[in-house]
């Protein structure tokens, strides 16, 4: 990162592609050109309009397009759409995502598609899946690696002749040979390696993995860079140097990339703060590594760059009711498919209850019977500097009847999730529930974003007398927790301290006491 931003610095004005002139907001995007791109006939049958329409203002887009996949909406799925469309117009794509599992989760669909693939990176970090189309396994079993094979024999064989070689003179030769024939090595490796990037349609690699010497000299079309909300700006550029139209997807209402550098946030707050005040340095706005490139280029550009994905069809209707109203200009819909689906309609034996028929369950714990606890041990104070942590044991108690009920119902443990912002709270859960149910998953709100479970169970902990939510604030952070279950979501804490957080929290009690099945614990029964 440090490198790409520094060939950036030390770039002249004439260097600028079209591309960087409108990232940087020196010029406008230009308009998309319909007309060349001619009537797109889709290959998949399944793909709906909202989702269409994003595939042709992608490829007819000149410079730059922004895909929005809200939660749920099929944003992989388009994008295989797409490089498909883009393959099928002889264009070269280089998709790139943060994360290895995000370039992964691309290449095992794209794989059966019949396109041309090489997937740049470790094998040791691969899914074992898309090995077979990692360079690494390529360049063994490709035609040209069978001549590399037949030199690194006759290396091996030289090598085994020095040993019996008593005479100084014939060792000499051979270790000439020897050098002769390692150079020769290396030079058809690389031409190797380089012939199978060269004529692959389509280079997928991670962000990081896109700055390697095997695409040094390698022109693309295209850049598509999925995840785009979760990378590092400075990430991004490594594989846009020399970019002319790049595609980002992402959702930029769910969380940011993880920063730690906190310190350094506030130092350059501050540092803001003083230019800002002097009228200087204005054209940077508020700057922070937790901004991405996809928010930086909408607020840039506005939304005519962007094409937002509509349908989900992931949430019961319920579930998704209220992110869609809050966050996504109440234009979410869901699929008829899921939009009516229960607990009780799973396709194994689950008997009818009151958890298992409703969507949106509320367990408000109101009333001060409940109160959070921070830790204020040595582990606590260690915590405290990993993110002040938490916990509620009397919440904890509520979300562990909520999930015995649900698997005494015949909800399997493997189809619930029990997620909470805070790690103090997991701790606390991960006691309850993990060897009483093995095949539950316990995680952070953070770390389950991108997954989805047919039941989730969230707790909020935060329940105090000052009213402090903490980092509850943070909506993207809740969009994250009330967006992962298809049939049924629990939510279990304080209305009372919650709704005093920010008017997104109030409005959000507000219609959890409207719309969900609103239960009070009673803190005698649970002891």
């Amino acid at each position: 990162m440090n490198q790409t931003m520094e060939k950036l610095e030390k770039m002249s004005e004439s260097d600028h592609t079209h591309f960087m002139r409108v990232a940087f907001g020196h010029t406008t995007p230009l308009q998309p050109d319909y007309d060349a791109i001619g009537e797109v006939e889709f290959m998949d049958p399944t793909l709906n309009d909202s989702q269409k329409e994003a595939i042709r203002f992608a490829l007819a887009s000149r410079d730059i397009a922004l895909v929005h996949g809200p939660p749920g909406t099929g944003k992989t799925h388009t994008l295989i759409e797409l490089i498909l469309q883009m393959v099928q117009r002889k264009l070269r794509v280089l998709v790139c995502g943060p994360s290895n599992i995000s370039v992964d989760n691309i290449v095992e669909r794209l794989a059966p598609k019949k396109v041309p693939v090489v997937r740049i990176g470790h094998p040791a970090r691969l899914l074992p899946s898309v090995l077979d189309h990692s360079l690494e396994v390529l360049t063994h079993t490709s035609d040209a690696a069978g001549i590399v094979r037949d030199v690194r024999k006759e290396i091996d064989q030289k090598q085994a002749s020095i040993r019996k070689t008593r005479y100084g003179r014939e060792k000499r030769a051979i270790y000439q040979d020897l050098k002769e024939l390692r150079r020769e090595f290396r030079e058809r490796e690389s031409k190797c390696v380089d012939n199978l990037v060269r004529e692959s349609n389509v280079v997928l690699a991670t962000l990081h993995g896109a700055g390697g010497h095997q695409l040094k000299n390698q022109k693309f079309d295209v850049v598509i860079i999925d995840e785009a909300s979760q990378a590092l700006e400075a990430q991004c550029w490594i594989s846009l140097l020399s970019a002319s139209k790049v595609v980002l997807a992402g959702d930029h209402l769910q969380l940011p990339p993880t920063v730690k550098s906190t310190t350094q946030k506030s130092k350059d707050a501050a540092t803001r703060e003083k230019t800002d005040n002097s009228g200087d340095k204005k054209a940077l706005g508020k700057f922070s590594l937790e901004t991405t490139m996809f928010d930086r280029l909408l607020s840039l550009h506005g939304e005519s760059i962007k094409r937002m994905l509509t349908t989900q069809y992931r949430m019961h209707e319920t579930i998704m009711r209220f992110p869609s109203d809050e966050l996504y200009e109440s234009k979410l819909m869901a699929d008829e498919a899921v939009k009516a689906r229960l607990l009780k309609d799973l396709p194994y034996e689950v008997e009818e209850t009151d958890d298992t028929r409703e969507p949106l369950v509320f367990w408000d714990t109101q009333g001060g019977d409940f109160p959070e606890k921070t830790e204020d041990n040595e582990i606590g104070k260690k915590e405290a500097l990993l993110g002040e942590s938490k916990s509620n044991d009397m919440e904890a108690l509520v979300v562990a009847k909520h999930v015995d009920h649900l698997v005494q119902s015949g909800v399997t443990p493997e189809d619930i999730a029990v997620i909470t912002p805070y790690n103090g709270q997991l701790a606390i859960l991960s006691q309850m529930l993990r060897e009483k149910y093995p095949g539950i998953e316990l995680g952070s709100v953070d770390g389950f974003q991108g997954r989805e479970k047919e039941a989730v169970v969230v707790s909020l902990v935060r329940s105090n007398s000052e009213n402090e939510v903490g980092f509850l604030a943070e909506k993207r952070r809740l969009n994250v927790a009330m967006t992962r279950p298809k049939r049924h979501l629990c939510v279990c804490g304080d209305s009372e301290t919650i709704s005093k957080g920010s008017g997104f929290l109030k409005r959000w009690m507000a219609f959890l006491e409207e719309h969900a099945d609103l239960r009070y614990p009673d803190a005698g029964e649970l002891l």
